[in-house]
Formats: structure tokens, C-alpha cells, sequence
């Protein structure tokens, strides 16, 4: 891929394919195409590493080494005009301030005091707590036997244990999971779902800017932003966008790997047993989860000048859907990319948390919370049980609603 300088007049997106570039007609955010999304991925990937969506008139990546090429380059894969998959929704998000929507260098201050907490060193205080609260839900869910695994087990540690860091207050914490999911549409299309995820965060902003510090937890992540304000080392106007980036995505994309990691065990009985024969396995096995089930089917980048790929020429100002699940399925990458396999030794190079500059905040916390919860299965579970799980219909997130599980020990 060759970059290009600016020339005169570029066409956007809307004005059609450019010369060049594939098309593929289908409704990206359908529902039949969020339920089974992987057929139309494979196609798009067969056509070339970028096409042109008409229905939307924005481009796609769908190859991983574009993709990761792109998230690489910040500088020509822009985030600040918006990550949604269409203007309406770019504007409104940017109208919210999340650090997602900008680049450096603000987005590094910024990411940089948000993410202390969750880096690896600062998780080690909560390791033990993290531990024992899988120990105790599992050695209870062994009894119980059969329940529905979103709802019952990948639902309890983002629940219990991110509420409880972010401290927020109860009202704060019975809506994240319905706040998260807004902003996920959102970052789709406005189709009905992205219109009622729109007034679901103008609700959230309204909640979030009358929190009352006396009512935050002390020593939490959220006590600890108002702190720094206080002393003057965050300006205030960046509450809000702190406040969105740790209400909105903390939940939801935990609970969808983890959902997915209990439905290809559960579908993969030989898989379990390589797990059970060798837990050191069990990193490779979450990564090897968020590699064929990425949490986040897609967001978006704008083009800041004329891009080359191959002989098509892409120009500046166009929209550009990063598509994270296509790429980690991609067979140049990954041999055999629809089979769930512990023992890849590629796993852990997929983009299911993103890549580059706005690499998952969380990741870490993610993989603790399914890690303590694969160690205790392995050593109380002989086999997991999955029946049909039924797809949430949500614009960006891929996830289950409901996920029949049933413990054999």
C-alpha cells in the first residue's frame, strides 16, 4: 500500500465505489447478518483487502494485515471525525469527547491517566479478589449444574468486580450494561437500534454530569478522576469523556469473550481436554476466543489523505470500516481460521481488543477476570454442556443473549 498526497478536489465515499474497489451489496447491520456474520466476512475478504459497502457508501477493510497496517497509522486512519459507521453517529459521539474519538497527543495525556489502573502491575492488587470471586462462582454454579451462562456466570465478574472499582453510585451501577449497549449501537448505523442508543447516552451524560463527589466510593477509579480535577492535574471538560470511556465498553466486551470462550469449549470437548491435561494453555485459549469471536465487529476510520491499494485509489475524506472480526478470521493469517484451537501459536496476534494507539484500556482486566474463571473450571469440570445460544442484536457488539450451559463434573 502506497500513501498519496492530496490533490485538488477528492470525491467522498458517497460518491460511489472508487475505481478500482470491489463492491459488496449487503445491510451490514442487518439482522440476519449480525446473527450469522461470518459467510459475508469471507466473501468480502475473497474480493480483495478493501470493498465498498453501497448501502452505507463507506469502504470496509477486511484483510488482516490492512487492518493492521491501518491501526497502526493514526496519522492517515484518523479518529477524530467519528468511529460510527455514519456521519449522524461520528458527530454525536464526538459531541460526547470519549478518547476513542481523538489521536495524539491529547489522546495519550488522556489515555495515559486512564489507564494506570488497569495496567498489569496495578491489577496485581486485585488478583486474590479476582481469584476468589471466580472460586466461589464456580464451585456454586457446579452445584446449580445447568443455567444460562451470559446471564448467570460471563455476566458476574464484570458486574460485581468493575462496578465495584469504578464506584459509582447505585443508580450508576444498575445501568451500566444498558448504557454500554446504546453507545455500541451507536457506533453503528442510526438505524432504530442507533436512534435509541442516542437518547440511551444523553440520558447516561445528563447521569454523569450530576454525580454528586460525596457519593462515590473512596479510593475508587471514579473518586480518584474527581481527585485529580480537584488538584488541578485534569481539567474538568474531560470528566465527562473519562466518564464514558469507563461506563461504556468495561462490561459488555468482557461479557460477550467470555460467553463465547464457555460456547467453543463447550462445542469443542477435545479443545477442553488439551485444557484440562495442560492449564498453562488457558492464556492461549482466550486469546484463541477473542480471535474467532472478536467482541466488536467493526468501527471506523476516516481517510486524512489519498490512499493507494493496489490499483485502486481511495480518497481522502472517506469513511473506512475497520472490520476487526474479518481480520481475525483472515487465512492469510490464521491456517484453518474457522477452528477453535488452543494450540495456535498465532492467537495471541489477533485484533479482537484493537491495535495500536486505542488498543482495548481493559484488556488486561479481561483476560484476569476469564483466566481466574477457566482456572477454577478446569480443575472442578470434566466436561461443559453448550445448547443454541441466541445472538444479541446490537450494531457493533458480537454477543450472546442467552447461552444454554449445563457442568459436568
Amino acid at each position: 500500500m502506497e500513501k498519496q498526497c492530496p490533490h485538488g478536489q477528492s470525491s467522498t465515499a458517497s460518491a460511489g465505489a472508487a475505481l478500482g474497489v470491489p463492491s459488496y451489496d449487503v445491510d451490514y447491520y442487518a439482522d440476519d447478518v449480525i446473527r450469522n456474520p461470518y459467510p459475508h466476512y469471507a466473501a468480502m475478504r475473497a474480493l480483495g483487502p478493501i470493498v465498498y459497502l453501497p448501502r452505507l457508501g463507506n469502504y470496509a477493510l477486511t484483510q488482516y494485515a490492512e487492518i493492521r497496517t491501518a491501526l497502526q497509522d493514526w496519522k492517515t486512519f484518523t479518529s477524530t471525525l467519528g468511529i460510527a459507521g455514519d456521519k449522524p453517529g461520528c458527530d454525536f459521539l464526538l459531541g460526547g469527547g470519549s478518547n476513542i474519538v481523538r489521536d495524539p497527543p491529547l489522546h495519550d495525556e488522556i489515555r495515559a491517566i486512564m489507564a494506570r489502573p488497569f495496567a498489569q502491575a496495578s491489577l496485581k492488587g486485585i488478583r486474590d479478589q479476582v481469584r476468589e470471586a471466580a472460586a466461589e462462582l464456580i464451585a456454586r454454579l457446579v452445584k446449580t449444574k445447568s443455567f444460562d451462562g451470559m446471564t448467570v456466570l460471563a455476566s458476574y465478574l464484570p458486574l460485581t468486580l468493575v462496578t465495584e472499582l469504578l464506584g459509582l453510585p447505585e443508580d450508576g451501577r444498575k445501568n451500566m450494561l444498558h448504557w454500554a449497549a446504546g453507545a455500541f449501537d451507536i457506533t453503528g448505523i442510526q438505524n432504530d437500534r442507533g436512534k435509541a442508543g442516542i437518547e440511551t447516552i444523553k440520558e447516561m451524560r445528563d447521569w454523569v454530569v450530576n454525580i454528586k463527589p460525596a457519593s462515590l466510593k473512596p479510593g475508587s477509579l471514579v473518586a480518584r478522576i474527581r481527585n485529580l480535577i480537584d488538584a488541578g492535574e485534569l481539567q474538568e471538560q474531560y470528566f465527562l469523556s473519562i466518564m464514558n470511556d469507563y461506563l461504556t465498553p468495561s462490561l459488555d466486551t468482557t461479557i460477550s469473550a467470555t460467553g463465547h470462550l464457555l460456547y467453543h469449549l463447550g462445542r469443542n470437548p477435545d479443545q477442553w481436554q488439551l485444557l484440562k491435561r495442560d492449564p498453562s494453555l488457558i492464556p492461549n485459549a482466550i486469546n484463541e476466543t477473542v480471535r474467532m469471536s472478536a467482541p466488536i465487529r467493526s468501527f471506523t476510520r476516516h481517510l486524512t489523505v489519498d490512499y493507494r491499494y493496489g490499483d485502486a485509489l481511495v480518497p481522502a475524506g472517506a469513511r473506512i470500516m475497520v472490520i476487526y472480526a474479518s481480520a481475525n478470521r483472515d487465512e492469510r493469517k490464521f491456517p484453518d481460521p474457522d477452528s477453535f484451537d488452543v494450540t495456535r501459536a498465532n492467537a495471541k496476534e489477533h485484533v479482537g481488543f484493537g491495535h495500536g494507539i486505542h488498543l482495548c484500556v481493559g484488556m488486561h482486566l479481561a483476560k484476569l477476570e476469564m483466566e481466574s474463571l477457566l482456572a477454577e473450571l478446569v480443575q472442578r469440570v470434566d466436561r461443559i454442556e453448550v445448547g443454541e445460544p441466541t445472538v444479541v442484536l446490537n450494531n457493533s457488539i458480537h454477543a450472546f443473549e442467552k447461552l444454554p450451559v449445563t457442568l459436568h463434573s
